[in-house]
């Protein structure tokens, strides 16, 4: 990644909003502090030095010290600070520092009692203390510093150099030692202000580039705040994906739309461990006016945003390709016309369904159902006609059994039935009778009335067989026996030597 360039005016502009944020955001601490120590040296000095002359001085600071709260308040008001006035507002925020530092430097010769070598050190102390805690303040901002300690420490250094004692001189040169350290600290923290000005610039540039990557692409993508769970960047295609608006999409918790919440949290840990995900396969659901399914290939891995750890998540929406998969797996196992399980789905059934009954020991019946007099309608008013036939054939004989059983269609004209925990043969019996009866009702199709009948057999598990396809055959064979019984009637199998 490119370093900023400290000659373009974007990071010139960047570094002059960032200083004047932290002078400004200081003055309320900073006038507190001169305030507080001004009315501590009045106090402490007051027994030497006329009261006149202290409140004066202390009246021309604390006027100082409404003045800068008065330019304070105008710069934290919003209408008054656009950006192209910031190198104005820093040049206000110098003048007054300068200001500050005069009546500091005056404070520091005419607070200053003559022959009293402890009330002469304490105001050298709080002179000095006070140039030390602005370096701290204002060295974001050399010019500030040197507006400020310059003023305000070398009229108490002259003064004492002046006075020609050994401790005043040797407290002068100490002053003036302490001004040099002051000056490089300053400089010190100077550059390192510059230099995480620098960083924090970078990083800005850095997440705009990730905002405009990820806003003109075509997957969905969101970044979530680990701390509280919540997005603060979506880009249009999440906002698509969840079917919201980018105003509501920032805040939202994710975890509300994925159908497994435990599978969520569980990807949270992942990533807290500084771990990736990649292609996961999430389903999410979505309430609205009706309930929405979208299945996703959801991607996430740690990343800084906003000076924080946050979570980058892809989403890439493979719905249309789910919904194709599983219409394709239904059309390989169930009967395109009927909606019915076909032969290969009923005969995975059959094969479950004798496993449970071996294990649980109760009997099954197994129905195969040919239709009669159907090619006749078939061949009369056309095939039409007779899908319709086949439809309505098939939702009778399914209301005709209760929820455990199942029905199949084979092919053609034939249909298969599979009745669980049958009592005995008789109960086998009452439920095709009851079949026969719902077929053999006349149905009025596209203005056409017509009729059919059927041809039930009927093999029981495991009295006729316990293998599925022997089971099959017997009730095939109990079925041709029915149609060479007159058709139109339920017939129980019986083996060649009952």
């Amino acid at each position: 990644m490119a370093q900023p360039n400290s000659d373009h005016p974007v990071y010139i502009e960047s570094v002059l909003n960032q200083k004047v944020k932290m002078l400004f955001s200081g003055i309320i601490f900073s006038i507190t502090i001169s305030a507080f120590l001004g009315l501590v040296l009045v106090v402490v000095q007051q027994p030497i030095i006329p009261l006149t002359t202290s409140l004066s001085w202390y009246g021309t600071l604390m006027s100082v010290v409404i003045l800068r709260l008065i330019l304070f308040n105008k710069w934290q008001s919003k209408d008054a600070k656009p950006k192209h006035d910031q190198k104005r507002w820093l040049q206000y925020f110098r003048f007054s520092v300068l200001i500050t530092g005069i009546i500091w430097g005056v404070g520091g010769v005419v607070m200053m009692p003559e022959g009293n070598i402890s009330h002469q050190a304490f105001v050298s102390f709080t002179i000095g203390g006070l140039a030390a805690g602005a370096m701290a303040s204002l060295s974001v901002d050399r010019i500030s510093v040197t507006a400020f300690v310059l003023p305000t420490l070398f009229p108490h250094i002259i003064f004492l150099f002046q006075q020609g004692e050994s401790i005043s001189l040797g407290m002068s040169s100490m002053l003036l030692l302490f001004t040099l350290f002051v000056f490089l600290s300053a400089k010190k923290t100077g550059e390192t202000f510059l230099e995480n000005a620098k960083l924090h610039i970078q990083a800005l540039e850095n997440e705009s580039r990730l905002r405009m990557m990820l806003d003109f692409s075509p997957i969905a993508a969101s970044i979530i705040d680990i701390t509280n769970q919540e997005v603060v960047f979506a880009n249009k295609s999440y906002t698509g994906l969840i079917e919201n608006k980018y105003e509501s999409a920032i805040g939202i918790t994710p975890r509300r739309y994925y159908a497994n919440k435990v599978e969520y949290d569980d990807a949270v840990k992942i990533i807290e461990r500084g771990e990736q995900i990649t292609n996961q396969l999430v389903e999410l659901n979505f309430d609205g006016a009706q309930k929405i399914t979208k299945w996703v290939l959801a991607s996430y891995l740690q990343i800084d945003y906003h000076s924080k750890q946050m979570m980058l998540g892809w989403f890439y929406d493979i719905t249309d390709r789910k919904v194709m998969e599983e219409h394709t797996q239904h059309l390989a196992h169930h009967d395109p016309l009927t909606g019915l399980p076909n032969r290969i789905l009923f005969r995975e059934r059959l094969h479950l369904a004798i496993s449970m009954a071996e294990r649980d020991k109760y009997s099954l019946a197994l129905m195969f159902i040919d239709l009669d007099e159907f090619k006749p309608i078939n061949d009369t008013y056309g095939h039409d006609v007779g899908d319709a036939v086949l439809l309505e054939c098939a939702a009778r004989i399914r209301a005709c059994l209760r929820k455990p059983d199942s029905v199949a269609r084979l092919g053609g004209d034939e249909f298969v039935v599979l009745l669980h925990k049958v009592s005995n043969e008789q109960t086998a019996l009452q439920v095709g009778e009851k079949i026969l009866k719902s077929l053999q009702s006349s149905m009025k199709i596209e203005g056409v009335k017509v009729s059919v009948g059927a041809s039930i057999g009927v093999a029981l598990y495991p009295l006729n067989s316990t293998e599925d396809d022997e089971l099959l055959n017997c009730a095939d064979s109990a079925m041709y026996d029915a149609k060479k019984n007159g058709r139109n009637i339920v017939k129980l199998f019986q083996s060649a030597h009952e």
